[in-house]
């Protein structure tokens, strides 16, 4: 079964992108938003908004603004958490103090997964917007060209297309919005 799923089209400096106008809107961490940015050729452009697009034309440059600052700060942050979690953790380990070293080590990891996952988006997003920083964010220019729809493949369950799969295999919330669009979908509300 092919399901589509609405996207914003956009131009930037760099090139003509899509934004995924539905999924991500349904993410639970903002740092997946990005990986939902693909370029337009892979894309087919509709003349009207389709009626599951959650994203508008009128608000997608607020909206990429506000996801790079919000993805700018939580790459610091969560650098910065994991850092004075490893800091405390050799200070009670030099003075002799046990708290749990798998424990430790588990937290750690978690933290460094959250932490490559937003440098990884933030980096998406640098390349999409031409920028590097939120000083440079000012001068982007983005400029909204439409709707277009993504064909993608649903077969029993499985994904055909490996972003996809890889984002409802780690996202609940995704996951969850793909089987309402399947339904939307049977309905005849096809974007």
């Amino acid at each position: 079964m092919k399901v589509g799923v609405p996207y914003v089209l956009f131009e930037t400096r760099a090139g003509r992108y899509g934004v995924d106008a539905y999924f991500s809107m349904r993410v639970e961490r903002v740092e997946r938003r990005a990986t939902l940015i693909r370029k337009a050729e892979d894309l087919s452009p509709v003349d009207e908004r389709p009626p599951l697009a959650l994203l508008e034309t009128d608000s997608l440059e607020g909206y990429l603004r506000a996801l790079f600052e919000t993805l700018y700060a939580l790459s610091g942050e969560s650098f910065n958490k994991r850092a004075r979690h490893m800091r405390r953790w050799n200070i009670w380990r030099i003075i002799g103090i046990p708290t749990g070293h798998q424990r430790h080590i588990e937290r750690d990891e978690r933290l460094a997964k959250r932490n490559r996952e937003a440098l990884l988006a933030l980096s998406i997003l640098r390349k999409v917007l031409g920028v590097k920083g939120p000083s440079e964010l000012e001068g982007a220019k983005i400029v909204p060209l439409g709707y277009a729809v993504f064909e993608l493949e649903v077969k029993g369950g499985e994904v055909g297309d490996p972003v996809y799969r890889e984002l409802f295999r780690v996202d609940y919330g995704a996951a969850m919005a793909l089987s309402r669009l399947i339904i939307e979908e049977k309905k005849g509300l096809r974007p």
